[in-house]
């Protein structure tokens, strides 16, 4: 299909290297606006012409779903047009398909696209924290419904400030789209701006060209403000109107989206209305399900729907991206942008007539008084009035596009103004966070620079380790504040059932915590200990990315979902387990004996064949706006392979590797220099044969020490200061992400002829640099390292380490 006149210039513009702010009405074809470029360009130009990968960056991990699952059955049909693959990736707390980022057209939740790109990812240890920062600044970044993006309410916080921030510092390296059907007039005029972007929208020919479709009549909504709380009478009243057989009602919380299905369900007046409930807290096949469901049911062609009178009670999950429409919709009242959001799956297509209902926000108790007051949460109160305010003087009128320009400049231009203010005046204090997440990988700064009330993964197990790895287990993501109260409705249950079952109560939380061993043993299988919780502090939440609960308390089924019970009215359910990783390597297998140069020659062969083109067009913008040698980088990432082991030929680690190959009687000859021995993790033979080794000689720490062994050789090969700084740190933390220090070594008396083949291996000249061979004392690294806030040093380091660990965990497989 054709593209529509704005699309063609939304690709003009990024294919020419500007990036775009667009802004456009729901249903009118941003996403193929922001990806027609990008997939283009993959099949047709070379790699130097445009970023080799997308990250597309959602709000709600329903986009993303619905996204991945259109995308790679696109990708079918371009594999047979083009003869070439393209790799579609999803990367979501609830589907963790792609935690290293490596597929080519990634759609991913905010959360997991800027953990990543600030080094404090949620889909890898902190082992790994330096992975996946390489791989977002290095892509075509695309940021759909960007105005649902989190942000502080009482300061400059949360995904939108820092992607702001993220993106002003990279906006002359890499092309960038930001999209939204609700942007205010300040905000679109600010952001080009500051980011020098240019603004893309719709006049209003094209507007009512695309509501109108093939038909003569644009497609049309009417708004009506109600005055009483949303309830189960008013939604049957309006979908036993005439000509009503869908509605879809929205509530702003699970549980009262809950409350309300159960309601519908046992109604007397419900007649032959099918019940259907949609929140977050569904297994992923469930959900999926549901999903096919809705697109059949609620889709565009009426012709294949099955059921005659259909009523879906749903969270946020479907505000954004899901492809449905109805004829009457009702929801809680919530800022206007989200408002609008929304009433995108009402009267969605050409043609269509629709009524969106509003109202107000239910009150409960708040405080120690018990006051009755309205329950806005999860949105700002202050917004939510304006909104309520501006949709009453609008009741029961239609609203178009432009009218809802209107309405977003009337509630949101103060809210978006303080917020730029804001911005501009803490700058330094984002920034601190910033290098704190980006140095110091600390997580506890993803609260102020991802989102205030961040969510934690949910998974359940009848004991802690049964989980494996906690980060890629089956879960479910829920606010922070929710967990906390499901803990303390569970530390209930679990008071009042230790009398009659167990002598002490059964435990109820635990949180993981990397166990310690050996990082840069590469054989080593990363596991996890568990801290449980007790008492009644959760504050011990506040950092957790992910808690397990006690299976005892926790039920699921297909038609209510996830939730915690009293043990015994529900089977207990446990979630499946994550895979443990291996060191540099994304799953645990066995190694194969390796000399030096062998393991750099197939790191080489792995680089050249899988991620050579990664950077090609990052390299030509480092050129072309830092100066960098044309082929600077590539270079930089040869050395750091061709080095990045050579501490292992210490005679230590060498004594080490000839014991340990005797004891599985395959002994290798005195002139061999290996870095990796033969290890079958099952084998048990080989982990009687590590011990025996152990006690024959030890494995000093090497990635420090390889940094200080090759220093003058890193030196003399890239000569620009940046570029070496950036490569020893990314040696020095190959394995790990936090060493500042070397220990002592002592390189084998043919360390350097292996070391210099490596080096020709690598395509790289041997220009007079000369290795340290031995240190008695070892020390700091911090002056050979990237300095504290360099920036640009410090995305050179991700872009490095990236293709180095990568290539060394996946070298064992080539």
């Amino acid at each position: 299909m054709e593209l529509y006149p704005y699309q063609q210039r939304v690709k003009a513009l990024i294919q020419s290297g500007k990036s775009v702010i667009l802004q456009a009405p729901t249903g009118s074809g941003k996403t193929r606006a922001a990806l027609a470029p990008f997939i283009e360009a993959y099949f047709d130009l070379p790699a130097a012409a445009f970023p080799r990968k997308c990250i597309y960056s959602v709000p709600m991990r329903v986009l993303a779903n619905q996204f991945v699952e259109e995308y790679q059955k696109l990708a079918e049909s371009y594999q047979r047009l083009h003869h070439q693959q393209i790799d579609v990736k999803i990367q979501t707390g609830e589907r963790p398909d792609d935690p290293a980022f490596l597929g080519d057209l990634i759609f991913a939740t905010i959360d997991q696209s800027l953990s990543s790109a600030l080094g404090v990812p949620y889909s890898q240890s902190m082992r790994r924290a330096n992975l996946n920062a390489g791989a977002f600044f290095s892509s075509y970044l695309v940021f759909d419904e960007f105005h649902l993006f989190p942000n502080g309410e009482n300061g400059a916080e949360g995904a939108l400030v820092t992607t702001l921030q993220l993106l002003s510092s990279v906006k002359n390296l890499l092309p960038f789209v930001l999209m939204t059907a609700t942007f205010s007039s300040t905000m679109l005029g600010e952001l080009a701006e500051r980011l020098g972007a240019e603004v893309v929208t719709l006049t209003a020919d094209e507007y009512h060209a695309i509501a109108a479709g093939k038909t003569d009549h644009p497609r049309r909504r009417t708004y009506v403000v109600e005055d009483d709380p949303l309830s189960a009478d008013t939604v049957l009243a309006r979908h036993h109107e005439t000509g009503v057989s869908r509605s879809i009602v929205i509530c702003n919380q699970v549980g009262r989206a809950q409350d309300l299905y159960a309601a519908l369900r046992e109604h007397p007046l419900r007649g032959n209305a099918e019940i259907m409930l949609l929140h977050s807290r569904f297994t992923q096949a469930d959900r999926q399900a549901k999903e096919d469901l809705l697109r059949r049911e609620f889709g565009k062609k009426a012709d294949e729907r099955t059921m005659n009178s259909l009523i879906l009670i749903a969270t946020q999950v479907i505000e954004v991206g899901v492809d449905i429409t109805c004829d009457r919709m009702h929801t809680e009242i919530a800022p206007a942008n989200s408002i609008f959001q929304r009433a995108g799956r009402c009267a969605r297509y050409p043609g269509e007539k629709g009524v969106v209902f509003i109202y107000p926000a239910p009150l409960r108790k708040k405080g120690k008084s018990g006051e009755m007051l309205p329950d806005y949460l999860p949105y700002p109160k202050a917004l939510c009035e304006t909104a309520w305010q501006s949709f009453a003087r609008r009741s029961k009128q239609e609203i178009d596009f432009l009218g809802e320009q209107e309405v977003v400049d009337e509630v949101h231009t103060e809210a978006d103004r303080a917020l730029l203010a804001a911005m501009d005046n803490q700058q330094s204090l984002i920034w601190e966070d910033i290098y704190a997440a980006l140095e110091r990988h600390d997580a506890s700064t993803r609260s102020r620079l991802i989102r205030h009330i961040d969510s934690i993964t949910l998974v359940a197990a009848h004991e802690p380790e049964e989980v494996g790895n906690p980060f890629l287990a089956q879960g479910f993501s829920l606010h922070r504040g929710s967990v906390k109260g499901l803990w303390r409705t569970i530390n209930e249950y679990a008071a009042a059932y230790a009398g009659a079952e167990f002598e002490d109560a059964p435990w109820t939380m635990a949180y993981p915590t990397a166990r310690a061993a050996d990082e840069e043993d590469a054989a080593n299988v990363e596991r996890y200990a568990f801290q449980r919780l007790t008492g009644d502090d959760s504050s011990l939440l506040d950092a957790a990315p992910v808690v397990v609960v006690n299976s005892l308390f926790c039920a699921y089924d297909g038609e209510l979902g996830f939730r915690t019970l009293p043990p015994g009215e529900a089977e207990p359910w446990a979630s499946k387990a994550g895979t443990l990783s291996q060191g540099n390597r994304p799953r645990p297998y066995a190694y194969r004996l390796e000399s030096y140069t062998e393991h750099i020659a197939r790191m080489i062969a792995v680089y050249e064949e899988r991620f050579a083109d990664d950077y090609a067009y990052l390299q030509q913008r480092l050129h072309e706006e830092w100066g960098l040698p044309p082929d600077g980088l590539n270079d930089a990432i040869r050395i750091a392979i061709a080095v990045h082991d050579s501490a292992k030929l210490d005679t230590r680690w060498q004594r080490w590797v000839s014991a340990y190959q005797a004891a599985i009687n395959t002994p290798i000859a005195a002139n061999y220099l290996a870095v990796h021995t033969d290890y079958n993790p099952s084998d048990p033979a080989h982990g009687e044969a590590r011990k025996i080794a152990d006690r024959a000689a030890s494995r000093p720490h090497h990635a420090g020490e390889s940094a200080v062994a090759a220093a003058r050789i890193v030196q003399a090969e890239l000569t620009e200061k940046e570029l070496t700084q950036a490569a020893l740190t990314a040696v020095a933390r190959h394995h790990t992400t936090s060493t500042s220090t070397y220990g002592d070594f002592v390189l084998h008396a043919g360390a350097v002829d292996e070391l210099n083949a490596a080096l020709r291996i690598a395509n790289m000249e041997e220009k007079g640099g000369v290795w340290r061979l031995q240190s008695e004392r070892g020390g700091k690294l911090d002056k050979l390292l990237v300095q504290p806030q360099d920036f640009q040093g410090g995305l050179l380091y991700f872009w490095i380490v990236r293709m180095l660990r990568l290539c060394d965990g996946l070298s064992q497989e080539f």
